[in-house]
């Protein structure tokens, strides 16, 4: 609970940040058109996300490892391995999204005013995308040492410059432009380069307990990298299973109009409360299974796994009866108009069911990870995300006709089957007996 409890204000930070920004648009008119923009964006940088974090975990697999071996001084290597090579990788991702990711957005289904303004935010939010990943990587090698409140401060600093920029920028206060959601994108990327900043000079100031070397006289460790990469990209490969779900999620809920899918964005941006004590218990399980694993003590790496399950199956337990009990109040948050309101109400109402089951199965897998365990857990969610998961909604939503009712039905179903199964290979405990 040390640990996780500073994750979860970090979470709670970024989720606050969302919702504020789902809220600002939601009343920026037209507001369909606004919440489609950003969701088609927030689709297209999620989609590099699962390369980002899948380094970023083998990174913290390796750190912590090594943290618990008392190996500090090549803790702190690897940290520096690990920096150079997410640079490298994010200046061509944010070339893509400048100037090619704007053309994709159309062949998702979106149209008009959809593209115009989803351009203008894709464009804002690649365009920062390398401060973006130092943060995220600078963050997994804090917490692979197991400094979870020093990443909870700095997130302190960047959501709620990025709220009031947000205001700032969207509705032109302050002597400000009015730039809508483009105002929206910048404020966004800008708030990670004053996040990095802030590492900087934490850095400098020798506030940190594990930090990168930048020096000419360091060298670049292609055994270490081959590493981070062999466990990262099973792991990248796990997580990207989200993005390609969300992507053809994307072009099915489209179907239905923007107003549908406005809904979902709501019902997503509701839902990232759900996954605050997922995230954060989970970067918990990942940071004490290393590190209970560096040490030997391979009994204490699964019950603190397990313990870090039971208090996430709490959490999003409350959390999913909400979702159940007052979905119309909760949709109501984000926006007045009453189509919306009424199918995200229906959209949190089904998925509230499924809660506690994904809690349940990132805090697993996430423990699996820490221990450079990624290769299973990846084709567990290849099964259920990729073809359960998109065949079940597919099946329940068109060939039934059962609309977005069929679709959400389709995805609460397949996460309790997934969960199940992650569950199952957690108890044979091959996950223990893996070496870094």
């Amino acid at each position: 609970m040390t640990l996780a409890l500073p994750v979860l204000v970090s979470n709670i930070l970024f989720t606050f940040q969302i919702i504020t920004d789902t809220i600002m648009l939601g009343r920026y008119p037209p507001a369909d058109i606004s919440l489609s923009a950003v969701g088609l964006g927030f689709t297209l940088y999620h989609m590099f996300f699962p390369l980002t974090m899948g380094l970023v975990t083998g990174t913290i697999a390796i750190i912590a490892r090594r943290w618990g071996e008392k190996n500090y001084d090549e803790a702190g290597r690897v940290a520096t391995d690990s920096v150079i090579t997410l640079a490298l990788i994010s200046i061509p991702i944010a070339l893509f999204g400048v100037f090619i990711a704007p053309h994709v957005i159309y062949y998702l289904g979106a149209r008009g005013m959809v593209i115009t303004e989803g351009t203008k935010y894709i464009q804002a939010i690649f365009a920062f995308y390398p401060f973006t990943a130092l943060v995220l990587v600078y963050h997994g090698i804090l917490r692979a040492a197991g400094d979870t409140k020093t990443p909870m401060y700095v997130d302190v600093i960047l959501n709620v410059y990025n709220v009031l920029m947000n205001y700032i920028l969207i509705f032109g206060k302050f002597g400000f432009p009015e730039l809508g959601v483009l105002g929206a994108g910048i404020a966004t990327g800008t708030s990670y380069v004053i996040a990095f900043a802030v590492y900087i000079l934490l850095q400098a100031g020798n506030k940190l307990i594990i930090h990168p070397v930048y020096s000419r006289n360091v060298k670049y460790r292609l055994d270490t990298v081959k590493k981070i990469f062999k466990i990262g990209i099973p792991a990248g490969i796990d997580m990207g299973m989200w993005s390609v779900s969300s992507l053809v999620f994307t072009v099915m809920i489209l179907h239905f109009g923007t107003v549908g899918y406005s809904a979902y964005q709501i019902g997503l941006r509701a839902e990232s409360v759900a996954y605050m004590p997922a995230f954060a218990f989970g970067i918990a399980a990942t940071t004490l299974s290393g590190q209970c694993l560096g040490a030997k003590k391979e009994e204490w790496a699964k019950k603190v796994v397990l313990a870090s399950t039971y208090l996430c199956l709490l959490f999003m337990t409350v959390v999913g009866a909400m979702f159940i009990l007052v979905p119309d109040y909760i949709a109501m948050v984000f926006t007045g108009d009453k189509g919306v309101v009424t199918l995200a109400a229906l959209y949190l109402l089904i998925i509230g069911f499924s809660e506690p089951a994904l809690g349940a199965f990132f805090t697993l897998s996430s423990g699996m990870r820490g221990a450079g365990y990624t290769k299973v857990p990846m084709l567990v969610n290849f099964m259920g995300l990729i073809v359960i998961r998109l065949s079940l909604s597919y099946t329940l939503g068109f060939l039934l006709g059962m609309g977005l009712f069929g679709i959400w039905l389709g995805m609460a179903a397949e996460t309790f089957l997934r969960s199940i199964v992650i569950y199952a290979v957690f108890i044979k405990g091959h996950w223990m007996q893996v070496k870094v």
